[in-house]
């Protein structure tokens, strides 16, 4: 192996792990957003179903305080959470937040590939330290957009990445590819294209 190559190699290693990680973070913050965003609907639907549906009215006497006091709250929290559900839409941060992580991913695919043409000196480490350039340029340029996350969110991906361990397939290459296929049956092949 040589020095080109063994440093390709690590980079391209630490690369994948940085973006997987990235990916990891902001796909588990898209997925927050949407449960926000649904249990905001479900609490903004049944408090405006109760101030208008009369409920409140049929569980007290018509003249009372009580009555006038909870439909006054109730209203105020309706008118509240539309004025919020404007200012902060986490459908539209859900749906950033779930492209930023698939060019995250997107990256990390391409990064992988690189990792096999070195691993396996398949391509010229001169074209695989190029094509790395590029995608630590998009890296930047992704990174730049991206929102912040909260700490709680960070070790949320955290646990799911240690537990669910993401990036081991090992055990499922035989439920998703043909037995013939697991293993290289040729030793060398001559390469044009290097």
């Amino acid at each position: 192996m040589s020095k080109k190559q063994d440093k390709l190699h690590e980079e391209l290693k630490n690369f994948i792990v940085n973006v997987g990680w990235t990916h990891k973070i902001h796909i588990v913050r898209s997925d927050e957003y949407s449960h926000y965003s649904f249990a905001f609907k479900v609490v903004r639907v049944a408090v405006a179903g109760l101030t208008s549906s009369g409920l409140v009215g049929i569980l007290f006497n018509q003249e009372s305080f009580i009555l006038k006091l909870i439909t006054a709250i109730l209203s105020f929290i309706t008118f509240a959470m539309n004025g919020l559900d404007k200012a902060v839409d986490f459908d539209k941060l859900s749906l950033k937040e779930k492209t930023d992580a698939n060019n995250f991913w997107e990256l990390r695919i391409e990064a992988e590939s690189l990792l096999h043409d070195t691993a396996f000196n398949t391509k010229n480490m001169d074209k695989i330290e190029k094509q790395l350039e590029e995608l630590k340029k998009l890296r930047k340029q992704y990174n730049d957009g991206l929102l912040n996350v909260p700490n709680r969110t960070v070790n949320k991906a955290c646990k799911m990445i240690n537990e669910r361990k993401d990036n081991d397939y090992s055990s499922d290459y035989t439920k998703f590819i043909a037995p013939e296929l697991l293993e290289l049956k040729v030793e060398d092949i001559a390469d044009d294209t290097k």
